[in-house]
């Protein structure tokens, strides 16, 4: 088949992992383009080395890349994201609709929604049917985020979404939960499938604890509760920072955050003005430097704002997590946490709770590490048994195939 991958955000960028599926079904014989913007996501500019222009020809593994031009990432400004996202599509549908080649069928990651609508313009003109893969509900997530409120823009984004539904061949989704909330919205059921998301297990594995590491990051000696990934709005950190200053008495156990983001900054401070010296900030590593500092974590942690959205996500996070066979703390309620409880790989607590995280991490360190490792080991068993790469290449390569039957 000749395939093309329709996402803002790929590699060098934290998140999606849509380069990887490329590769992977490049490998499987098939000529895969992915049709991406140039890098700027977490950051408000563009990395080094990728200065845009008309459109630049890349690659990865064995696919092809081709990178369009855009606004840079907004941060916290609504406005400055509605150019980034909106710039993108004008370029998918105008540069990339001209640049890019012959097609048999088409992979989309949402969000945001406008990909989606580049995606139904660029469907039209390559007459080449498509799947949506949905990694995030819109507008909720919007609602959920506090960047929007509720009014005319959000019943727009509502309008699109819905659209955009209507016009893909097939959806998937990463958790019951979502289908749940897609039937619900009126969505064909035949349509979605399951597709759980993966970690990369060559990247994300076990390793040997490495002592240089922890002494150089001040972790030596330390019940460490790590963070890793993005530091943003959803991720509502100050629950995190309030549990810390709960645990302060406690001189074993410290808090580490290992990332970036638009809140990084905010929590920074808030740390640093209630005199928290359990509190930790690293910042960002790329995802090969992570599996040494998860070897020296005792606990990875995964927090989200309250919220009924949240309750249907699993954050890809904790399959990295789960991966590098450590245990994890689910500030989340709903299928993440279930799916971590049910099969031993860790404990939950709620939501934009202190004093249930608090709670949480006195539990586990009251643990033995041999209790510890086998939560980690269950963890990661269940990964290597349902979300790899090669199974979701597998089930995307059949989906695609199916749509280009049709």
């Amino acid at each position: 088949m000749r395939i093309l991958l329709l996402s803002q955000w790929c590699h060098p960028e934290p998140g999606p992992r849509v380069h990887e599926l490329a590769d992977g079904l490049a490998k499987r014989g098939h000529q895969v383009t992915l049709v991406t913007g140039f890098p700027t996501y977490p950051k408000s500019h563009f990395y080094k080395g990728y200065r845009p222009k008309f459109y630049r020809r890349d690659s990865y593994g064995n696919a092809d890349i081709l990178r369009l031009p855009h606004f840079p990432h907004g941060g916290k400004s609504v406005t400055r994201r509605i150019l980034n996202y909106s710039s993108f599509m004008l370029s998918v549908a105008g540069i990339g609709s001209w640049v890019s080649k012959s097609v048999d069928c088409m992979y989309v990651f949402l969000p945001p929604p406008t990909t989606g609508l580049a995606a139904c313009f660029l469907a039209a003109i390559k007459r080449a049917p498509f799947l949506c893969d949905v990694q995030d509900i819109w507008p909720e997530a919007v609602l959920a985020s506090g960047m929007m409120g509720e009014g005319n823009a959000i019943k727009a984004i509502s309008l699109l979404q819905n659209f955009i539904y209507d016009s893909a061949k097939r959806i998937t989704v990463p958790s019951p939960g979502y289908r749940k909330y897609l039937v619900g919205k009126g969505v064909d059921s035949d349509k979605i499938e399951v597709v759980p998301n993966w970690a990369d297990t060559e990247v994300y594995r076990p390793v040997a604890y490495d002592d240089a590491v922890a002494e150089r990051h001040c972790l030596t000696g330390k019940f460490n509760v790590l963070f890793a990934g993005n530091l943003g709005l959803m991720q509502a950190l100050d629950t995190v920072i309030a549990a810390a200053e709960q645990l302060r008495e406690n001189p074993n156990i410290q808090f580490v955050f290992a990332g970036s983001g638009v809140e990084e900054a905010r929590i920074r401070v808030l740390s640093k003005e209630k005199g928290l010296d359990n509190v930790r900030f690293l910042g960002r590593f790329p995802p090969e430097d992570m599996a040494p500092l998860y070897a020296i974590a005792d606990a990875l942690l995964v927090h989200l704002k309250k919220n009924s959205l949240f309750e249907i996500t699993i954050p890809s996070k904790t399959l990295s997590y789960l991966a590098c066979a450590k245990p994890l703390i689910m500030g989340v309620e709903g299928d993440a946490a279930n799916l971590v409880e049910s099969v031993g790989a860790g404990l939950s607590c709620a939501s934009e709770n202190p004093t249930s995280l608090a709670a949480a991490v006195k539990k586990l360190h009251g643990m033995s590490p041999t209790e510890r490792h086998a939560m980690g080991a269950a963890g990661r068993n269940y990964l290597l048994a349902n979300c790899t790469l090669d199974i979701a290449v597998e089930t995307y390569e059949r989906l695609l195939g199916q749509i280009c039957c049709r």
